[in-house]
């Protein structure tokens, strides 16, 4: 199964990524209803170094078993970034939880903002002027400006055409995502609380068709990679340069999460793919869903992040 359709709804290239989170409000869950008041700090004051002063304060809320804000995780893990280096960047993680169908920010930490989805993040400046980045992958470009220079990974790719399939990638997932998010909620009676659809509403007719959208796509998907993937033993779906890429990270947080909250096989009906899958689940930048909900439930963002 899967989702989504640059060649779809209204044929503009921009339909991607930034329609693409609305489309999967489920973001999955996501909710605009605000947080009680209380009294909040960014993260436990223990834990930090000191920050530089060059740089903004920067709060990050993070829901690390969902499937957009998942992305973060893989990602620092990926670039080998601890909290440590976050603390230096001025950097504060916040960690959210789903509790009673509402996404709400550990205790102790600042709320969630209203009428925000996740992740979602705020940079402050000194002259008190505020930036809100409010898409993953706009976040993660973000970071990679700040990161390129602390790390010898980049993970948009190692080279002028590790870049290209890295973009070609991430253009197609967002269109495969949107279709298959269309069909579950047009199948999974479950994801009626926060699709927005009636029981009645729901359309098998429509469900087989954005399946196949998503299937016709994930093939063409495996036809761009079989080579690299089978032949060259690529462990990134990028091919040639890092062995991963955020290309990489995409593909497995849907797999993952997919299987996780749905028991669905994203990759069921794709060999090459399930081939890259069952490798790349033993890289470290991979992390299990019961280590991402202790640090929904403690803020420990060192137990997979390191110190």
């Amino acid at each position: 199964m899967a989702f989504a359709g640059r060649k779809s709804p209204s044929q503009d290239p921009a339909w991607g990524s930034a329609r693409i989170k609305h489309l999967l409000m489920l973001q999955h869950f996501v909710t605009h209803t605000p947080e009680p008041t209380k009294t909040t700090q960014s993260i436990p004051v223990s834990l930090f170094t000191m920050p530089s002063p060059n740089h903004p304060l920067t709060t990050l809320w993070i829901w690390p078993t969902g499937l957009f804000p998942r992305r973060l995780v893989y990602y620092l893990r990926a670039k080998h970034i601890t909290t440590t280096h976050l603390q230096q960047h001025n950097i504060h993680l916040v960690p959210v939880s789903l509790c009673n169908n509402a996404l709400v920010s550990l205790e102790g930490y600042e709320p969630r903002p209203a009428d925000t989805s996740l992740p979602v993040m705020r940079t402050q400046q000194l002259d008190g002027t505020e930036t809100w980045i409010r898409e993953s992958s706009t976040i993660l470009e973000y970071f990679e400006e700040i990161f390129t220079g602390d790390a010898d990974l980049d993970l948009r790719g190692l080279s002028m055409q590790q870049r290209a399939k890295t973009r070609d990638v991430l253009s197609l997932l967002a269109d495969a995502a949107a279709w298959s998010s269309v069909a579950l909620i047009h199948s999974n009676p479950s994801t009626t609380f926060w699709s927005g659809l009636r029981p009645d509403q729901m359309s098998p007719s429509t469900a087989s068709h954005a399946n196949k959208k998503c299937e016709e796509l994930l093939s063409r998907l495996e036809r761009w990679v079989e080579e690299d993937v089978i032949d060259g033993k690529s462990k990134s779906l990028s091919g040639k340069g890092g062995d991963v890429t955020l290309a990489d990270m995409v593909v497995m947080v849907q797999v993952e999460y997919m299987r996780e909250m749905y028991g669905m096989d994203w990759v069921a009906e794709h060999g090459v793919l399930r081939v890259w899958c069952d490798r790349a689940k033993e890289e470290r930048w991979v992390v299990g869903r019961e280590a991402l909900l202790e640090v929904e439930r403690t803020g420990k963002w060192y137990s997979v992040l390191g110190a």
